[in-house]
């Protein structure tokens, strides 16, 4: 009851959430945009409603049709104010071939009650009215209809995931009943995960895209989790260990590699409140909650069902009757056996080959090129998509190319008129409209019109500037630079899309090397506590980065520059990558990748303590967790279905990007790359300084005799120590 309570709760908060990618109130552009909207009484429109004429938008009822759309737009409550090309005359709000022209739609109230507006507001005007077509686009109606696609993808995501995930998990355990359990701890992480984003809604803006990634990923993760715990269970259990025992070495020792991995998740995702942007923020407190709770359901929910099940854990193998007689699932590891002996009898050739890999798949990943997000995360198809493409190629200027400046109040016209001529004299600026006229390549080419009347404002005089490229473009960002470079007494205040864009990549440079420096800290610091090892954390780092580099190389190669998209479906191509998206993704997958580090190190480093033979701990080690990993990376991926068939594409870009960084992690740095390394380093992967000689290091030099070296005892043989002695070892 207390799950469903919760999962209710979570898709009551649904509504509540932004498609604002917010920058401090300390940064150029929300400065400008807070004065621009105080002092000068300017605000970019919310809404802007696109009408298609049956004719010339300057017949007589074309215009009548209009001016009824415009007087019922702005008789509706939460709108501030509507302007028009059929109140303005404004060539800049009428399309080239006179067919189509816009009504630009301020709304009051918080941003919050924005999409409620939006989306009221389109549905009354109901498409067709008389001799004009409507269609909407802008921030709230794209965010009205980005809302409305999450709903729809973290549906099918469920019913996706769930089903998949426990077939593989049948796979895997070959019970039907600890098949269910890991699937149980997931929906209670996942209901858990959706109640938390209602609670930060209440005290943050949280992204839109929070609740599709956050739920995949809380269900990855506690499959993931519970995998680890019941798998050690049915060991112990098949070791001859009673339920209780059982149950305590189950929690004592997978249990704590799972919080060791948790905690590491949590730093990683920590790192990200580096950045001052709301969309990381947010997205950062989600993951951590998302891994607090399962962390929770696996090392406290799980014993607890455990305890109850006991041997019943092995009941209901739904696959016996169609597998060999005989064929038992302890023949699997003989696989694994095999393939981590042939990698540790050739591990130079083996490491090389991985990196080899490695390496070719990331050479796309320095052409990356960041970009903000906008209406194109949505389908082509969409409302709202196609709207904005028939501005841009349709009308003179597109509203998002537009900047807009203001200039101080006692501005006198004089000085307005060099100021704009400056303007349009920069590189890759197009035209500047202003009080005092038109002007294009340094001149005016056109005087003022009726309609520039809006550009005079009680704070000071207010000019646009239209960019020539797209607002994400190198072009655009060199011309916010250089407009706000040129010197004007008293200051200037610059908005627009292109230099939201601007400050938000400039926060994301400058975070970026903090964020990337306390994760790798953090990784170091946890690891070399549960390790007592120097050299396995750091190998963990690097190896994290190598995999890093595969995902990003992916991801430009896909998403950045249009290829394979028979293979994962349409993408919309824009010619860079969100920002802030690949920054959450790339964090997500550090954490990930250093998540299965933890799960393959701690057993490899048990079977050290209990041999003293680093080749054979490597051997073992792989044995036991080969499928256990190959397993929990094919459950996420399933996870990762949901966000990767969406039509949206930062949530495609995660979805896709984290199932293949998962796949090759698990297949090609955990499978190859990790044991090869571990085989060279040989005993120095757990060199630790030691201060003084203690009782029980002396008598483990005792044991191994003065060689230095430990009998090998053969693995099928020799007994695995309690969770007392490894303890016990680690405080050596």
């Amino acid at each position: 009851m207390c799950t469903v309570f919760l999962g209710v709760v979570g898709l009551g908060g649904l509504d509540r959430l932004s498609n604002n990618d917010s920058l401090p109130p300390t940064s150029a552009v929300a400065r400008s945009r807070a004065v621009l909207a105080e002092r000068y009484g300017y605000a970019e429109p919310d809404l802007l409603l696109l009408l298609k004429a049956t004719s010339d938008v300057h017949s007589p009822a074309v215009a009548a049709a209009a001016q009824a759309v415009e007087r019922q737009v702005r008789e509706t409550p939460g709108v501030a104010a509507t302007v028009s090309y059929w109140t303005t005359r404004d060539p800049a709000l009428r399309s080239r071939d006179a067919r189509s022209a816009l009504i630009a739609v301020d709304l009051s109230g918080p941003e919050a009650r924005g999409p409620d507006t939006a989306k009221a507001l389109v549905s009354a005007l109901g498409g067709h009215r008389g001799a004009v077509r409507v269609t909407a686009t802008g921030p709230a109606w794209t965010l009205v209809e980005m809302l409305e696609r999450n709903r729809a993808d973290l549906l099918r995501a469920e019913l996706v995931s769930v089903p998949l995930g426990t077939l593989i998990l049948l796979f895997v355990f070959r019970s039907l009943v600890a098949a269910m359990l890991p699937v149980v701890s997931a929906l209670v992480a996942t209901a858990g995960t959706l109640a938390s984003l209602r609670l930060l809604t209440s005290f943050m803006d949280v992204s839109v895209y929070a609740s599709n990634v956050t739920t995949a990923l809380g269900f990855g993760l506690a499959v993931d989790y519970g995998i680890l715990v019941v798998t050690r269970f049915r060991e112990e259990s098949a070791a001859g260990a009673d339920v209780p025992t059982a149950v305590s070495r189950s929690v004592r020792t997978a249990g704590r590699a799972v919080l060791v991995s948790a905690s590491i998740v949590v730093t990683s995702l920590a790192a990200l409140l580096c950045f001052p942007l709301g969309f990381l923020r947010s997205a950062a407190w989600a993951g951590i909650a998302v891994v607090v709770f399962s962390a929770a359901a696996s090392v406290i929910l799980i014993p607890a069902l455990l305890a109850l099940l006991g041997r019943n854990i092995d009941r209901w193998d739904v696959f016996g009757p169609f597998r060999r007689h005989g064929e038992h699932s302890a023949e699997e590891g003989l696989a694994w056996r095999r393939a981590a002996l042939a990698i540790t009898r050739r591990p130079v050739v083996t490491a090389l080959a991985a990196v080899a890999v490695l390496a070719v798949m990331a050479l796309p990943a320095p052409r990356v090129v960041l970009g903000p997000h906008g209406v194109e995360d949505l389908p082509r198809h969409s409302t709202a998509h196609a709207a904005a493409v028939a501005l841009r190629e349709d009308f003179p200027t597109a509203p998002e190319r537009d900047l807009t400046v203001g200039l101080p109040r006692a501005t006198p016209r004089e000085a307005v008129d060099r100021h704009a001529r400056a303007l349009s004299a920069l590189p890759y600026a197009d035209t500047v409209r202003t009080v005092t006229g038109h002007y294009r390549s340094g001149a005016r080419v056109e005087g003022p019109r009726p309609w520039d009347t809006r550009f005079d404002t009680p704070g000071g005089p207010l000019l646009t500037v239209a960019s020539r490229f797209p607002p994400h473009s190198a072009e655009s960002a060199a011309l916010v630079r250089d407009v706000r470079a040129l010197p004007v007494a008293g200051g200037v205040h610059v908005t627009g899309q292109a230099a939201w864009a601007v400050d938000t990549l400039s926060a994301v440079r400058r975070a970026l090397p903090w964020s990337c420096g306390l994760a790798a800290a953090a990784t170091f610091v946890l690891l070399t506590l549960c390790t007592r090892s120097l050299l396995v954390p750091l190998k963990a780092v690097a190896v994290a980065v190598m995999s890093l580099a595969a995902t990003l190389g992916f991801l430009v190669y896909v998403f950045q520059e249009g290829r394979l998209r028979g293979l994962v479906g349409d993408v919309g191509v824009t010619g860079y990558l969100p920002g802030e998206t690949l920054v959450f993704l790339l964090a997500t997958a550090y954490a990930l990748s250093v998540d299965y580090e933890v799960f393959i190190v701690a057993r490899v480093r048990e079977e050290f303590l209990a041999s003293r033979d680093n080749t054979a701990a490597v051997v073992a080690g792989t044995q036991r967790t080969g499928r256990l990993v190959t397993a929990a990376s094919l459950v996420f991926a399933a996870a990762m279905a949901g966000p990767a068939t969406s039509g949206v594409t930062p949530l495609k870009l995660t979805g896709l990007g984290l199932a293949f960084a998962v796949l090759v992690d698990a297949v090609l740095v955990r499978g190859a790359l990790v044991p090869s390394l571990m085989t060279l380093a040989g005993r120095a992967n757990w060199w630790w300084p030691r201060r003084s000689a203690t009782p029980c290091h002396s008598q483990a030099i005792a044991h191994r005799g003065a060689c230095g070296k430990a009998p090998v005892v053969p693995h099928n043989r020799r007994p695995r120590p309690g969770p007392a002695e490894m303890d016990r070892d680690c405080d050596d």
